[in-house]
């Protein structure tokens, strides 16, 4: 059947070639390029004929086709047609068909002479149909002869989503071109060679009949002259194609010595243009003063043992001192006898692919030392998910070698809860190509789990194809833990707060229904009652006020102990004459021992006291009535060890950890709470520590008591003046003390005068700030105890006046004031006051403070 040619307008309809610029094109391998050129030249030196087939499978390889091929034109019976040279990939088995000019895509490229990718070809050129696969796009380039298209070099596409761009005809065109030069140079070579052979043999037979036949002698020299011009024309045509190849060729004889090289070996080794090479022959190394490897080297191996030199890479240094890198194969050639004859090199210009080459490795290496400089797991997955990088980071965290993580090995680094869950979901970004993040927790060499916050972003290589994922994970355990344990103190501030409301309404209550029953017509006959009643309520309201402002100044670094020699014995009593209302009360039994020996402490006396009485009275609040306490003290070594014991109601093991934190109480969500705000132990742990020693808790569980132990240091006993000075200050307290009190509270500066002089104290009451300056030339007092919010002259300003005359300097000036936070201690102290004490004042606290000072 006769096949249509197809007209014009239906090539147009198929032609693509604009595509070729718009589409996105890949990168460069120039690499892949060099070892192509190199495999032709290879196939050149050892079979010339074989060119295009060797051309078809490098491009087949090289632009990822599925069929490649050489279509050559031919004439015959004043017919036109292409006969497949070559053909690669699943055209293969249609090597040395042909196909007529007129309905051959072929025919078009070379009428045009350019390069043409078709898209479909088959709807214009029907002899395309019904191949299987389909052909979806052909991309066809020129193959030329003396600057005339004689065929074409083309590539088939049968996959639709394989479209070929720009970089794809690049390649197709250089290689051709290679290709092409390199084929006609053999068949130059091979007219010549023939030519030759024809000519000395006419020459011979010519000899002959000129030796009988001398008449005809012009008529042949003539003939010789020709064939001359002809065979330098050949010769000519054959440097010519030699010349046009992109790449350096040189031949040499069996000694070396080069006979023939082209214009490109004369740039690539720096020489004038037709003279030898300067970087070659037998000399070369030593004429020229290389200091680098030269040609020199590698020709002699082949002149001497007649093997090749295949892909060998050497650094070159021109006369003119640069230096480039160059990809060298050398060919022997043999004569007819198997002798070696000379040799063929082809030399290529590598210095781009090796920058390139080394850019990459720094690049890498950058890579690398970075990634193993920060203190973060650095991974890679391949499209499976198996790990083919980790950082060095990587192998200290889980201790393990390189080998071991590879591959699915990092599986069994997550913690065997989070692992189901967190590699589905990896996996699931691996199959779906997405960004990736998760928490979880990894085995760290030591056998901890540690918390780890990772991130991945999935990888592409150059041609848009997914290679894996890379991410990093980093360790946020202390960050975990920190939100956990400020979890922990939300819960248990807003614990504390439901605590503090209950105890502030225990005493809001009563003192309620006091002020209702005083507002009752007989409420006068109740008064009495009722103020005693309100004066305890009261009282626990500024107990629990107290604590609070106790506990934030010791928390914070910002309260003062007022260390003196104590003995221990005093301070012991101390605390159990505190605590025996509330033993009494529960008609506990207490056991107090003490040491025979005097034991001497240099610590705060008010301070320690509430250390003991705080540990005294939860042994009575949670100890069933009737219980048993022990207060036990013995000395051991430098220390002194103080244990409170009860029978009570135990600690919980699990609770015993956190007995001292703050606004803890073991008891409570069992119902066994006995009030308070649960600050009480963690103020017993502060103040011990800031006296140097160190307290616990023990407890057998629920039920079998419990034992709090403080160790304390010992300080040097007192002498025996101390001792005196300490009994007569006993007998009373305050005695030889001249002390001022202003107040503008009548009633309270008058009481507060009383109870001085009943301690031994000479004490005088004035009214308001005029009256104090007043008072000092006459009474000359040791201590002036100051109210702050006094109207006219307030006490910021009295004392301020008494610290600007030098005659008081050595007065020590206590506040009396309602306010009681830091900025308000801060703020006396930056007044000129010794002391700050809130109001009610609490007489033991002042009567310690007074002795202390006087000690």
């Amino acid at each position: 059947m006769e096949i249509p040619t197809p007209a014009a307008s239906c090539v147009d309809d198929v032609l693509i070639t604009e595509e070729l610029a718009r589409r996105p094109r890949r990168a460069p391998d120039y690499a892949a390029e060099n070892r192509a050129m190199a495999a032709l030249a290879r196939q050149l030196a050892a079979d010339p004929h074989g060119v295009p087939q060797k051309l078809a499978e490098l491009v087949l390889e090289l632009c990822n086709a599925g069929s490649a091929g050489i279509s050559l034109l031919e004439e015959q019976d004043g017919g036109r047609y292409f006969r497949w040279h070559a053909a690669a990939g699943l055209f293969a088995e249609h090597l040395g068909g042909t196909i007529a000019f007129d309905v051959s895509p072929c025919g078009v490229v070379v009428d045009r002479n350019q390069t043409m990718l078709m898209r479909y070809g088959e709807r214009c050129f029907a002899a395309m149909a019904g191949f299987d696969p389909p052909m979806i796009e052909n991309l066809l380039v020129p193959w030329t002869a003396q600057g005339r298209a004689v065929g074409t070099v083309w590539v088939i596409s049968h996959r639709p989503d394989r479209e070929f761009d720009a970089e794809d005809a690049r390649v197709l065109r250089n290689l051709a071109d290679f290709a092409a030069a390199a084929y006609q140079t053999i068949v130059a070579l091979e007219e010549t060679a023939e030519g030759r052979r024809e000519l000395m043999q006419a020459a011979e037979e010519r000899t002959r009949v000129l030796a009988g036949h001398n008449r005809m002698l012009e008529h042949e020299i003539a003939q010789r002259r020709q064939a001359d011009d002809a065979l330098r024309a050949s010769e000519q045509r054959y440097r010519d194609l030699i010349g046009a190849i992109p790449a350096g060729v040189v031949a040499c004889d069996a000694a070396g010595t080069v006979v023939f090289h082209n214009a490109c070996a004369d740039a690539l080794c720096g020489g004038p243009p037709g003279e030898a090479p300067a970087c070659w022959g037998p000399e070369a190394c030593a004429h020229n003063g290389h200091r680098l490897e030269n040609f020199t080297a590698p020709l002699r191996e082949v002149l001497a043992g007649g093997h090749s030199v295949v892909d060998r890479e050497l650094t070159i240094e021109r006369p003119d001192g640069s230096r480039i890198d160059v990809l060298l194969n050398i060919t022997p050639l043999r004569d007819h006898a198997g002798r070696i004859a000379g040799a063929v090199n082809i030399v290529q210009d590598i210095t781009a692919r090796k920058r390139v080459e080394d850019e990459l490795r720094v690049s890498e290496q950058r890579f690398r030392t970075l990634a193993n400089t920060v203190p973060v797991l650095i991974w890679q997955n391949d499209e499976a998910g198996r790990n083919v990088f980790v950082n060095q980071y990587y192998l200290d965290f889980t201790g393990k070698a390189f080998e071991d993580v590879m591959g699915m090995g990092w599986h069994e680094l997550v913690h065997p809860d989070d692992a189901p869950a967190y590699i589905a979901d990896y996996m699931d970004a691996v199959r779906t190509r997405r960004p990736w993040r998760n928490v979880d927790r990894v085995r760290r060499h030591d056998g901890q789990w540690r918390w780890f916050d990772s991130y991945a972003q999935p990888l592409f290589a150059p041609d848009g194809s997914y290679a894996g994922h890379v991410g990093a994970s980093l360790d946020i355990t202390d960050a975990v833990l920190a939100e956990q344990a400020l979890k922990e103190t939300d819960r248990r501030k807003d614990e504390f707060l439901a605590v503090l409301a209950h105890e502030l309404r225990n005493p809001l209550a009563p003192i309620s229904n006091a002020v209702h029953l005083l507002r009752h017509p007989d409420g006068r006959r109740r008064a009495d009652r009722l103020v005693e009643m309100l004066g305890r309520q009261v009282r626990q309201m500024i107990k629990l006020v107290d604590d609070l402002l106790e506990i934030s100044r010791i928390t914070r670094d910002k309260i003062e102990l007022h260390r003196q020699p104590l003995l221990l014995a005093d301070v012991v009593h101390g605390a159990v004459e505190t605590s025996r209302p509330l033993i009494d009360q529960h008609h506990h039994q207490l056991d107090v021992r003490l040491p025979d020996e005097a034991l001497t402490l240099n610590a705060d006396s008010v301070r320690l006291t509430q250390v003991l009485a705080n540990l005294l009275n939860n042994a009575a609040k949670y100890t069933d009535q009737g219980g048993r306490i022990a207060l036990e003290a013995r000395r051991d070594g430098l220390e002194v060890e103080i244990a409170v014991r009860d029978n009570g109601i135990g600690i919980p093991a699990g609770h015993l950890p956190a007995v001292f934190d703050m606004f803890t109480q073991a008891h409570r969500a069992a119902g066994r709470g006995q009030g308070g705000l649960g600050i009480g132990l963690a103020m017993v742990r502060s103040l011990v520590l800031m006296h140097g020693g160190t307290v616990e808790a023990k407890s057998a569980g629920t039920g079998l008591g419990s034992e709090f132990i403080v160790r304390l240091p010992l300080a040097e006993p007192p002498d025996a003046a101390h001792d005196g000075a300490a009994a007569g200050a006993g007998a009373a307290p305050l005695a030889g003390q001249r002390i001022l009190v202003v107040d503008d509270n009548q009633d309270a500066a008058d009481t507060l005068a009383m109870l001085l002089d009943a301690d031994g104290a000479k004490a005088r009451a004035v009214y308001d700030g005029p009256s104090a300056l007043a008072a000092l030339p006459v009474l000359r007092p040791h201590t002036v105890l100051l109210d702050l919010g006094m109207p006219d002259m307030d006490g910021l300003e009295v004392a301020r006046r008494i610290r600007a005359d030098p005659a008081w300097s050595g007065v020590r000036i206590v506040a009396l004031t309602g306010w009681g936070q830091e900025s308000d201690r801060e703020r006396t102290r930056g007044a000129g006051f010794d002391f700050h004490l809130t109001k009610p004042v609490d007489l033991n606290v002042l009567h310690a403070w007074l002795g202390a000072g006087r000690a």
